[in-house]
């Protein structure tokens, strides 16, 4: 059973982004239904707790996440932690978008699993010790 109610997001092709999502699922015992790499994902956020939104992106968003961002309201996320594979310009640009949204953006990483496209890293073992344990934080955050 789950710690809290929360959800792992992800869009990425990048098997690290992946591996990331499944590592934090596992940690919190979170339902299948929970983490989602798809967008918009097929359960929609209702009430969660916090939402951890993992997102490999440089430069233009897409639209669909776009607009997801600007759909985490209070009554689908109390709060998001945005992890981003990508460069610090686009983390600032979706994190604007989530904080309008009118949710509490409680911590923003940006992180390279390098690679291209699918052919991109996997998660180290040391990337995955350093992104659990802030996963760890934030989620303390908001219990």
């Amino acid at each position: 059973m789950a710690l809290i109610k929360m959800r792992v997001l992800y869009d990425s092709k990048k098997k690290g982004m992946a591996q990331f999502a499944k590592v934090i699922a596992d940690k919190y015992e979170l339902s299948v239904n929970a983490t989602s790499g798809k967008f918009p994902p097929e359960y929609p956020c209702d009430k969660e707790r916090i939402v951890i939104l993992g997102l490999s992106v440089k430069g233009e968003l897409s639209d669909e996440i776009r607009r997801f961002c600007a759909e985490l309201n209070k009554t689908r996320a109390a709060n998001v932690a945005l992890l981003v594979d990508g460069d610090q310009a686009t983390a600032d640009k979706i994190a604007e978008i989530i904080k309008n949204a009118g949710t509490n953006l409680v911590g923003t990483k940006v992180i390279s699993f390098g690679g291209f496209l699918m052919f991109g890293g996997t998660l180290t073992p040391e990337l995955e010790t350093e992104l659990v344990a802030w996963v760890d934080e934030m989620v303390a955050g908001c219990v």
